[in-house]
């Protein structure tokens, strides 16, 4: 049994790798995700990074009705300047400044009254590299505000302690120090593309393709169980979809070390032995994804519909990723229990620096391993039709 059906890979590997241009572009699919990664943070990190205070500079309409706020501003590390633009809205919305300050004429009288100033910001917060800055400059106006309200206090022989009964202390114990780390969650989404996208090719050329091209049923003639088939197929796509895995989680780790020496302002460089662990809790994945495959390419018509259902099925897999690039959730048991959805949240636990546990880990790849086993059967069931040999 085992020589007949490594007679059977054999031949599907032979056959799959004398394609070179095929062999070729499935190694180059999983290398889109790394480099289109390793862009995104090296482009956008710098830009969503909080500016140190003596870098940062104010830009203000009537900034000369303010002196005191300017000097005080500036003795911050800080500057301000004067813009001469009319229409400070439209030059924020078109992103010329991340924000404009609007001092009005009557500042300093209001100030020297000791009366409540009204101040205004203009800021388009959908631009989010401007978040940063207009932070930045909310924290300058505030310290400005405590320094004044100090002032007056002193001034009435009262303690300013008075006035801040609540001392604030934020402290971030983010992996990554930088915004720009949330990039890391969409590595998880673009290996669930490539484990779904590696060795599809194989999958539809082994039984759609050979059906299409009428190889299929003299195949199928010879004395051997038609089980054996369908395993020796499916493990030479198996193997098609680790060495893109493989060269995905690579390419992921040559990227973030790559990043790390730049200097990026992102913390996170995991070790080779977390890719050695990502690359393990794909394993059933590929399994799944593969079983999946052999079905749809199975149970296809034609060639074509075998490669539109194909093409499809990777969305499925990596769009509960990327919903979780942005919505953070808590890790249940029940989350492991849900094949690709588990392997997702463990791989951004990983990546982020953070712990998955021993039990989800194993309890995601039982249970994506179990629902692999079964639809290797289901495939085997599938094989057994007399319909498996035919075009339409």
């Amino acid at each position: 049994m085992l020589r007949r059906i490594s007679i059977v890979i054999g031949k599907e590997l032979t056959d799959n790798l004398r394609d070179r241009r095929s062999t070729i572009l499935s190694l180059l699919y999983p290398l889109i995700g790394p480099i289109l990664l390793g862009a995104l943070i090296i482009l956008v990190t710098p830009g969503l990074s909080t500016p140190n205070v003596s870098d940062h500079v104010i830009v203000a309409k009537g900034s000369e009705h303010a002196p005191e706020f300017v000097d005080f501003i500036r003795t911050q590390g800080s500057d301000i300047v004067e813009t001469g633009i009319d229409d400070i809205a439209e030059a924020v919305r078109k992103g010329m400044h991340p924000s404009i300050l609007v001092i009005p004429d009557n500042f300093s009288e209001l100030q020297d009254n000791e009366r409540t100033t009204e101040i205004e910001l203009i800021v388009d917060t959908s631009r989010l590299s401007s978040i940063m800055s207009i932070s930045r400059t909310m924290e300058l106006i505030d310290r400005f505000n405590r320094h004044l309200a100090e002032q007056r206090l002193v001034s009435r022989n009262v303690e300013p302690e008075v006035a801040y009964p609540l001392e604030v202390n934020s402290v971030n114990v983010a992996a990554s120090v930088s915004i720009g780390g949330i990039f890391l969650n969409m590595m998880a989404p673009f290996l669930m593309f490539t484990v779904f996208i590696g060795g599809v090719y194989m999958a539809i050329d082994t039984t759609a393709g050979e059906r299409e091209r009428g190889s299929l049923e003299p195949l199928l003639t010879n004395p051997v169980p038609r089980w054996q088939f369908m395993v020796g197929k499916y493990l030479a796509s198996l193997t098609f979809t680790a060495l893109a895995v493989l060269t995905g989680v690579v390419a992921y780790k040559v990227i973030f070390a790559v990043i790390a020496s730049m200097g990026v302002d992102i913390k996170v460089n995991p070790p080779l032995g977390d890719f050695v662990l990502i690359f393990l809790l794909c394993v059933p994945i590929m399994m799944l994804a593969v079983a999946i495959q052999v079905i749809i390419a199975t149970v296809s018509r034609s060639f074509k519909e075998t490669q539109t259902l194909l093409g499809l099925l990777p969305l499925l897999p990596s769009l509960p990723g990327m919903i979780l690039v942005f919505t953070p959730i808590q890790t249940k048991a029940w989350m492991m229990m849900i094949p690709t959805y588990g392997q997702t949240v463990l791989i951004s636990q990983i990546v982020r620096g953070e712990a998955p546990g021993l039990a989800n880990m194993l309890l995601a790849s039982f249970t994506t391993a179990l629902c692999a086993v079964f639809l290797c059967w289901l495939a085997a069931k599938f094989y057994d039709r007399e319909q498996v040999a035919f075009a339409g």
